[in-house]
């Protein structure tokens, strides 16, 4: 890990934690980039972190074959470029295009941007005047939708978007709101939505939202780090939408989402699944089988031995 001259593991912490209660406490605001505490957190922990997130998104995004044919990436509120990396890293692409307001952004992380594939970075918040085949484009906002009320305008022009934002409650639910926006618009959902009927989980909850679980393993520097925080990462938490015009050739049929956590009630474990727009549980009854916990995201196929009771799905033992 490369740290600024004269700053120690409890310099950085004390950033961090600046930048984290600025998050907390103005979580719509625009990033505060002009200060040097933002910049040093977000370089050292927030990059790190954020890029996992990506990582796990774009993870996602091969196992469907989302990413096939498109060419060319646009990172709107790019910041340090961090969405741009990951795609860079994972993709064989032509070019990438990072818009970012802060000029401030543009040249604190320069030598982010030129590992990237022949990239072109601009302030001007317009994508209109973007020069790319947008049949072949995605674009991209990580962690910037977050401070905006709405998607850019300009955004149904491309083929396709990659949405990464927070994991919070008003940010999970935004999303859900948004992915109905998407398919209005003539869009698929490719993940992580099994269907495109409209989410259950604004049907039938006025609280739930969907995000995902990434259980990482920290390497020692930012261990040692944490000691300086009041807050661990045993596990990094994400929400995201990958939308597509062009439609999914991947078979949902008997395919069902783990959409929730392990929870373990009076004689049964159950999980919050998603297949349709029914609010439904995969259920384990203690005295008919052996529970399972099962990674919150995860894709499986529908168990062959099951029975319906009301919003359960309940395993049976195989005969």
């Amino acid at each position: 890990m490369f740290l600024e001259p004269n700053c120690s593991l409890k310099n950085l912490g004390e950033a961090v934690l600046q930048l984290s209660n600025f998050f907390i406490d103005h979580p719509r605001d625009q990033t505060p980039w002009n200060e040097s505490y933002c910049k040093l957190a977000y370089r050292h922990y927030y990059f790190p972190l954020n890029y996992l997130r990506n990582m796990r998104v774009i993870e996602q995004g091969k196992n469907v074959n989302f990413f096939q044919h498109l060419d060319h990436t646009i990172d709107w509120g790019a910041g340090p470029g961090t969405a741009s990396l990951a795609l860079k890293n994972n993709l064989n692409l032509k070019s990438q295009i990072l818009i970012e307001k802060s000029t401030t952004a543009l040249s604190a992380f320069k030598d982010i941007y030129d590992q990237l594939q022949n990239p072109t970075t601009t302030s001007v918040l317009d994508l209109k005047k973007i020069n790319v085949d947008k049949n072949k484009t995605l674009l991209t906002l990580s962690y910037s939708l977050t401070e905006m009320a709405e998607l850019p305008l300009g955004w149904d022009q491309f083929e396709a978007l990659m949405i990464v934002e927070p994991s919070t409650r008003d940010d999970g639910r935004k999303l859900l709101h948004l992915r109905q926006k998407l398919i209005d618009a003539g869009y698929t959902i490719w993940a992580p939505c099994l269907h495109q009927k409209r989410c259950p989980l604004l049907l039938h909850s006025k609280t739930d939202w969907c995000h995902d679980r990434i259980h990482v393993q920290a390497p020692d520097w930012f261990k040692k780090l944490e000691e300086h925080l009041p807050f661990r990462n045993n596990t990094v938490t994400t929400s995201y939408l990958l939308a597509r015009r062009q439609k999914p050739t991947f078979n949902t049929k008997n395919k069902i989402r783990m959409t929730g956590d392990s929870m373990e009630e009076k004689g049964k474990t159950r999980q919050l699944i998603c297949r349709s727009e029914e609010r439904e549980f995969l259920t384990w009854m203690h005295k008919e089988i052996e529970p399972e916990t099962i990674p919150r995201g995860v894709v499986i196929d529908l168990p062959e031995n099951h029975e319906i009771k009301s919003n359960e799905i309940r395993v049976k033992k195989k005969t």
